[in-house]
């Protein structure tokens, strides 16, 4: 699947066969952008506590109270749903 990623700075178009694999790829995009000491603290987190985090701190931003994604697919769903990512192709 192909998707359109933008957040702040980041506006890039990624390929990835999975929900998944979108989520682990965000993870990684992000600690490689993060400051040293979040770097290490993002990537000691499991995907879908990365994934919690994001939606906690997204809700934080816009005042909002979405819940906690329980997988990959619900993680993207909110990210595509708060105009995080855009599905291109599936």
């Amino acid at each position: 699947m192909k998707l359109h990623i933008q957040i702040e700075q980041v506006k890039e178009t990624v390929e990835v066969r999975n929900a998944s694999e979108a989520l682990t790829r965000f993870k990684k995009e992000a600690a490689k952008r993060a400051p040293f000491l979040k770097r290490t603290v993002i990537n000691a987190m499991s995907d879908m506590t990365f994934a919690a985090e994001a939606v906690k701190m997204g809700n934080a931003r816009n005042n909002r109270q979405d819940a906690a994604p329980k997988n990959a697919q619900e993680f993207l769903d909110w990210a595509v749903a708060r105009g995080y990512v855009t599905i291109e192709s599936p």
